[in-house]
C-alpha cells in the first residue's frame, strides 16, 4: 500500500477544502482521509493537487500521418501507410497520452484493430499505456459520405471505413467488430463536421441504426455516432445511441432527449474553432455551429447532459498551422480544458474538469468499476499536478512543467516528484 498525503484533492467533481491523504491498495483506492499520514510508504505532496487521471472520450490512435493534401486527393483513411506503421503510431500516442496526464481513452475509430491490439499489448505488459475502451471501424453504408470519391477507385481491402446495408447486414457487422475486441461501435449516421454533404442525405436509415444499437447492447458494447443534423441527432438518441459525437445542430430539444435517455455528448469544438480561424468555413456552417453550441453547452451541462472531453486529434493541419492544437503532441490534449473554460461562458473550472474525469468515468462505470473519481473502491488512475487546476486550467496544457506523477492501476508510471517527498514523509 502507498499513501499520498498533504494533497489538495480534486475528487472528479469538486476541489475539497483543506489537505487530504489518499491510500492505494493494489489497483484500487482504499481510503480517503483528512488526517495527515507518515511512514515509509507515504509520499508527501506538500500542497500539490491529487486528482483523477484525465480521460479523453474521442480518440483516434492512428490518425497521425493523414495530412490535408492526402485528404483532398480522396485517399482512404487508414490506407496511407501499412498496418504495422499504424500500430506504431498507436504505441506512440499511448506514450503521449500518459505524458499529458491522460490515463484512459474511449476510442472513436481506427483501422486494422489497433485499439483492441493496443489494449492487449498494454494488458500483457508489452508497452505502457492508458486504459482503453476499444473502438473499431467507422461503420457506414454503401455509397455514403465516407465511401470512395470515385467509385472505380474503391478499395478491395478496407482502411478505417467499413460498409453494410440493411438491419441484417448491420447486425452481422457489429457482431464481427465485437468478436475482434471492439467495445464501442462507431457509426456515421450523417455527414457534416468536415465530412462532405452536410446538407445532403443521411448516411444510415433508422432501421439500420436501431439494428446496430440492439446488436451492440445485446452483447455488452456501446454505440457512438458521428451525427450533425438535428433530426438525425434526435433519432440516434431516441434509438439508444450512447455517445453523440459533434452534434453540430444540437439544441434544447436534443438536450431534453439526451437527459431522458442518458446519452453523452462530445461537442469537439476545438476542431470547429480551428477551421473558422483558418478561414476554412466557406458555407458558414462552422461559424453557425460555434455561435449556437457555446451557450448551449452550459445549458446542457446544467440540465444533466454528460459532456465529454475529446476531439479529432490527427496532425491533419500540422503542415498548415505552426502550432496545431489538434496534433498528437504532449500538452495538446489538455488544451481542451482551458479552451472550454474560456469559451463556454458561465461554466466553472471544476465543471469543465468533470468532463474529463467524473463524466467519462460514468461511461466506463457501466462495466462495474468506478473511474474518474477519488473515492474508496475506485480504480487508482491518478495524476499529481504542481499547482491548482481549478484555479488555473491551463496547467493541464503544460504537463512538461506541471505534471509531477501519473499513477495507472495503482502503479506510478511517470515519477517527477521531488526526492524530499518521500524523505519528509518517512522522517
Amino acid at each position: 500500500m502507498v499513501t499520498f498525503t498533504n494533497a489538495k484533492l480534486f475528487d472528479g467533481q469538486t476541489l475539497r477544502p483543506g489537505q487530504w491523504s489518499v491510500t492505494l491498495d493494489g489497483d484500487r483506492i482504499a481510503a480517503v482521509s483528512d488526517t495527515p499520514a507518515v511512514g515509509d510508504d507515504v509520499i508527501d505532496l506538500n500542497g500539490m493537487t491529487l486528482m483523477p487521471g484525465l480521460i479523453t472520450s474521442h480518440f483516434h490512435p492512428d490518425f497521425f500521418k493523414f495530412d490535408m493534401a492526402t485528404a483532398m486527393r480522396g485517399d482512404q483513411l487508414g490506407k496511407e501507410l501499412p498496418p504495422g506503421v499504424g500500430m506504431a503510431m498507436g504505441v506512440r500516442q499511448c506514450g503521449i497520452l500518459l505524458e499529458s496526464g491522460f490515463t484512459a481513452y474511449a476510442g472513436a475509430g481506427c483501422a486494422h484493430d489497433i485499439d483492441a491490439s493496443l489494449k492487449i499489448a498494454i494488458r500483457e505488459g508489452i508497452i505502457p499505456g492508458p486504459r482503453i475502451m476499444a473502438c473499431g471501424h467507422h461503420v457506414g453504408t454503401t455509397g455514403d459520405a465516407n465511401a470512395a470519391l470515385k467509385w472505380w477507385q474503391t478499395f478491395t481491402a478496407g482502411g478505417i471505413d467499413t460498409f453494410a446495408d440493411g438491419p441484417d447486414g448491420m447486425r452481422k457487422l457489429v457482431r464481427e467488430e465485437i468478436r475482434r475486441g471492439v467495445e464501442i461501435i462507431k457509426i456515421f449516421a450523417s455527414p457534416g463536421h468536415l465530412i462532405p454533404g452536410h446538407r445532403g442525405p443521411d448516411n444510415m436509415a433508422r432501421d439500420e441504426i436501431a439494428a446496430v444499437v440492439d446488436a451492440a447492447h445485446q452483447r455488452g458494447a456501446k454505440v457512438r455516432a458521428h451525427v450533425c443534423t438535428k433530426a438525425k441527432i434526435l433519432e440516434c438518441i431516441q434509438l439508444g445511441v450512447d455517445i453523440i459525437d459533434h452534434g453540430d445542430e444540437f439544441d434544447e430539444e436534443c438536450i431534453e432527449a439526451a437527459v431522458k435517455m442518458g446519452a453523452y455528448w462530445v461537442p469537439s469544438l476545438t476542431f470547429t474553432k480551428v477551421l473558422i480561424d483558418m478561414g476554412a468555413d466557406a458555407t458558414g456552417e462552422y461559424a453557425d455551429s460555434w455561435a449556437k453550441l457555446r451557450p448551449l453547452m452550459l445549458k446542457a451541462h446544467k440540465a444533466g447532459v454528460r459532456i465529454l472531453i475529446g476531439d479529432d486529434y490527427s496532425g491533419l493541419l500540422r503542415d498548415i498551422l505552426p502550432d496545431d492544437p489538434l496534433d498528437h503532441q504532449v500538452g495538446c490534449y489538455g488544451r481542451e480544458f482551458p479552451f472550454y473554460g474560456e469559451h463556454v461562458e458561465g461554466v466553472t473550472a471544476a465543471e469543465v474538469l468533470s468532463w474529463g474525469t467524473k463524466n467519462p468515468g460514468e461511461l466506463w462505470g457501466a462495466h462495474g468499476d468506478k473511474l474518474g473519481v477519488i473515492e474508496p473502491g475506485a480504480l487508482a488512475d491518478l495524476i499529481v499536478v504542481d499547482g491548482d487546476p481549478v484555479a488555473d486550467l491551463s496547467l493541464l496544457a503544460k504537463p512538461e512543467t506541471a505534471l509531477k506523477a501519473v499513477i495507472r492501476d495503482g502503479a506510478i508510471v511517470i515519477d517527477r516528484l521531488p526526492p524530499q517527498a518521500r524523505q519528509k514523509a518517512a522522517a
